[in-house]
């Protein structure tokens, strides 16, 4: 498993005055942007206007980190010394004398040195031209206001976190996990859940009070900004509970839009009850092999009959009739719950959430980019009809989070050492338990963790050796395969915990429990392959990269 250790609305159709410079000290508020609109809600005090200014903050840096993912910059890291390791607050933090650290990390932890436009030799024009197709924000297209004074209004900052190209916001929401979950939000995220990922930033006012907060997005992309007195932390720690019940529920039909997707779940459905047959509901005809989209009757070869509503995610294939389906994780983790437990009780479904991910990762196969597992009583059993909203709401607020230190099992009644009843969970939530209290009682050797956690990777440096050595001989014969491509760099070997063996195509990571046997030489060279050959069909066939991983080893 991958772990790294862890009111009153207003809505504004015309500008107000701008934020008041006097402003009341304890005076807090949430913004976001929707269908065009931007909407303020006062947490304490008056709300503010949406042209009100705000300060940027240490924001500029996730601007820059944008610009970076959307024009694929390739740049150093950047490595802490004696002199520049020693922040002056924790706003400059980045690492260690000696070490050095990445981009993603640097926009986790704040690193100003890292995203410095003059060490990454941004040129102004180039900026300027790539954000002028994008906004008419002033403080945006010119770098010399890059700079955490600079007051924005409200409504142009929300419209420019909006305007972030897909695939480069899905590349911060990942960075920003940590920031969330075991960074400065640590405090908070039981309360936010992990699916809103945020940039937080500390300032002043005018008058040298202190003052941070948040900016970033909501699971469905909805950009948000949170500000209040004290520094980012204090003020996310003191709002969690009112942040929380401010923001609007997510749009689940746009959640995780633009994300790389590498983490979805092939389910074989009814797994232990083969299918005699697939009818279109009212109507006499049996359904067409191939993409299922509406109602049908399934007809199962014990007598027994069930209706399913599908939406284009799932696939009949005939002789025998067999039903699969391929959905995000958390598409997948909202079917289980309506499926083992119910969204009735919020913080045990929450609870069930975090269970069945983890079972998920402990127990499925990860092939190709996507988890493998079978409908049945003996894994889990999946809801093979659209998921309820409530189910979406509990999946997504525990989005990427995992147990980490015990096998994890659970059962509707019965409980036992690291296995959570379903009974006594929502039992317990009615006395008012959360659900980081229900896993602590179920499973009190485990933490939690995040799914795509950033130091997780235990390194197999003699494995990593031996597999060097091996890619150069293999080069000559990997060079006829239909496409192969060698990787810029060796991949890193890591050591599995549990689970099956898999290769993470977005990080270039090979998770194996060993290399020094024949078979663990055969898995190592077989993940290897699904690197190697990530961009062509080959890289997705089992059967096919298997073979050629024994002929490489076994000649």
């Amino acid at each position: 498993m991958r772990a790294s250790r862890f009111a009153n609305a207003v809505c504004l159709t015309a500008a107000l005055s701008a934020l008041p410079t006097a402003q009341a000290a304890e005076d807090a508020a949430v913004a976001w942007l929707r269908d065009g609109k931007v909407e303020v809600r006062a947490l304490a005090g008056v709300a503010n206007s949406s042209r009100g200014k705000v300060p940027l903050g240490s924001l500029w840096k996730l601007f820059v980190y944008a610009y970076l993912a959307e024009t694929r910059a390739q740049e150093p890291a950047y490595a802490c010394t004696a002199k520049n390791a020693t922040p002056v607050d924790e706003e400059r933090y980045c690492c260690d004398p000696g070490e050095k650290v990445a981009r993603d990390a640097a926009l986790a932890r704040s690193c100003a040195p890292y995203f410095s436009p003059a060490r990454l030799g941004l040129a102004n024009n180039q900026w300027q031209a790539h954000w002028q197709a994008r906004t008419t924000a002033p403080w945006l297209l010119n770098l010399k206001h890059l700079q955490p004074d600079t007051e924005v209004p409200l409504d142009e900052l929300l419209a420019a976190l909006a305007k972030i190209a897909p695939p480069a916001r899905a590349e911060a929401r990942n960075a920003l996990l940590e920031t969330g979950v075991t960074g400065y939000g640590r405090e908070a995220w039981t309360r936010l859940g992990s699916a809103i990922r945020y940039k937080t930033y500390s300032w002043h006012k005018p008058d040298g009070s202190a003052f941070g907060g948040a900016a970033g997005w909501l699971a469905d992309g909805t950009p948000f900004w949170f500000g209040a007195r004290g520094s980012s932390r204090t003020a996310l720690t003191s709002w969690a509970t009112q942040l929380a019940g401010a923001l609007p529920e997510p749009r689940w039909g746009n959640a995780g839009s633009g994300s790389d997707n590498a983490s979805c779940v092939d389910v074989d459905f009814f797994a232990r009850y083969p299918l005699r047959a697939v009818w279109q509901a009212d109507q006499a005809a049996q359904a067409r092999p191939g993409s299922l989209k509406g109602r049908y009757r399934l007809q199962f070869v014990n007598g027994n009959w069930l209706t399913i509503t599908a939406r284009g995610d799932m696939t009949l294939a005939e002789t025998p009739p067999t039903i699969s389906g391929r959905f995000s994780v958390n598409d997948y983790i909202a079917r289980v719950i309506d499926r083992e437990g119910h969204a009735n009780s919020t913080q045990a479904a929450r609870a069930l959430a975090i269970a069945a991910r983890t079972y998920l990762v402990q127990n499925a196969r990860f092939e190709s980019g996507c988890w493998r597992i079978a409908d049945s009583s003996r894994t889990q059993r999946v809801s093979p009809n659209p998921p309820s909203s409530g189910a979406l709401a509990a999946a997504w607020f525990t989005d990427e989070i995992v147990l980490n230190g015990a096998t994890v099992r659970y059962h509707r009644e019965a409980a036992a050492n690291n296995r959570l009843a379903w009974r006594d969970a929502v039992a317990r939530a009615a006395e008012g338990w959360d659900f980081e209290r229900i896993l602590a009682a179920s499973y009190p050797q485990a933490t939690l963790a995040t799914l795509s956690g950033r130091n997780e990777c235990a390194r197999l440096d003699a494995a990593e050796t031996w597999l060097a050595r091996a890619t150069t001989a293999w080069q000559a014969k990997l060079r006829r395969e239909p496409g192969f491509e060698a990787l810029d760099a060796p991949p890193k070997v890591c050591a599995l915990a549990d689970g099956h063996p898999y290769s993470d195509q977005r990080r270039l990571r090979i998770y194996v429990r060993g290399w020094r046997s024949l078979d663990e030489r055969v898995t190592l060279a077989h993940e290897y392959l699904h690197l190697a050959l990530r961009f062509h069909p080959h890289g997705a066939d089992e059967d096919y990269v298997e073979r050629l991983a024994r002929r490489l080893i076994e000649g």
